[in-house]
């Protein structure tokens, strides 16, 4: 896979994580969850909707708003999320392949608090009624993991991001989208690793060309020079990936998405989650600056654009629920504000 000399090193010491309202994350630090405000949000399942659908006038309605006026996709859309998937979870919108009995949308609860280094956020949400049937043998597209929880962030150089949070690396011809080239194919492109199949995420600035309304939509296939996506990781043009996945008594995967999604075990951020009755808790713990490739630096009395997706149902790929653009304040006004313990 490209870019293996620019992902993470950092080790993470073993920590003992338990997940009441006082919580042990990392070297004895104790937050009281009981006093961080929570945040609450509805996750939503987003269809085949991609970076190239939400600029196309004909598929999306708030394209000119979009890209005319510069509006972002929380300030139409952040109260009507659950109708939004009901219509696509059920294919009456964007959607293909509807899976049976799938939920259309998520509630989520967050915190998130922050010292002088590290950053340390609580997510929970109901765990799926398991009653969906994927495409997939025995009904499980992703037998090994139950829940999978994944958070990113912008550092404000990727064009879009702000606007539409996770969007700007979500394309027509990814994973079992509309575009999405035959295996056959996939040999085409230089500078990404397809030999599991299929597209992942990436960004625009990494292609030379992005075809939005045009077949086939996207632009897999037209990778920039590796001297050229060096400079963009280089410079922070990326998007920060962190995930939580729940088997194996739970893994941690940290890592960024510029050319693809590069993810590796264990190299930086660190969960723990578990079922609380009926409700799924993960915590996070990650380093406010790591200075590593791929790790946003965040700062105190700053605004970053968040993003989070759950896949429940044992489900992999697009089949997920997703957040439209969020705002992660560090002693900051944003819809989730950490506060310093």
């Amino acid at each position: 896979m490209m870019y293996r000399s620019a992902l993470k090193t950092l080790s993470v010491a073993a920590c003992a994580l338990t997940l009441g309202a006082g919580s042990a994350l990392a070297a004895g630090k104790t937050i009281d969850w009981a006093k961080v405000p929570e945040a609450k949000t509805v996750l939503f399942y987003p269809g085949q909707t991609s970076y190239e659908w939400i600029q196309t006038g004909t598929d999306h309605g708030g394209a000119r708003s979009f890209l005319k006026k510069g509006d972002n996709c929380a300030g139409c859309h952040s109260e009507e999320t659950a109708d939004m998937g009901k219509k696509m979870v059920s294919g009456q919108k964007a959607e293909a392949m509807p899976i049976p009995g799938k939920r259309a949308s998520v509630p989520l609860s967050i915190k998130a608090a922050y010292d002088a280094d590290t950053l340390y956020m609580r997510f929970s949400f109901p765990a799926g009624p398991h009653n969906a049937v994927p495409f997939a043998a025995g009904g499980k597209m992703d037998a090994d993991n139950e829940i999978k929880l994944a958070m990113m962030f912008d550092g404000g150089k990727v064009d879009k991001a702000a606007q539409s949070g996770c969007w700007a690396s979500c394309h027509n011809d990814a994973r079992d989208m509309p575009s999405a080239p035959k295996k056959e194919a996939l040999g085409a492109a230089k500078g990404i690793d397809t030999s599991h199949g299929y597209v992942t995420k990436y960004l625009p600035e990494s292609r030379t060309a992005i075809s939005l309304k045009d077949e086939p939509r996207g632009g897999w296939d037209k990778v920039k020079p590796q001297a050229e996506l060096d400079a963009l990781l280089k410079d922070g043009t990326f998007l920060d990936l962190a995930r939580f996945k729940s088997g194996k008594g739970g893994v941690s995967e940290d890592g960024y998405i510029l050319a693809e999604r590069v993810l590796k075990e264990n190299a930086g951020a660190s969960f723990a989650g578990k079922k609380e009755g009926d409700q799924w808790v993960v915590t996070m713990t990650r380093k406010l600056k790591s200075g590593q490739p791929g790790d946003v630096a965040l700062e105190d009395g700053k605004a970053y654009t968040v993003g989070f997706a759950v896949h429940d149902d044992f489900t992999a790929g697009r089949f997920h629920h997703v957040s439209v653009d969020m705002r992660l304040g560090l002693g900051a006004e944003a819809e989730i504000k950490a506060v310093k313990q």
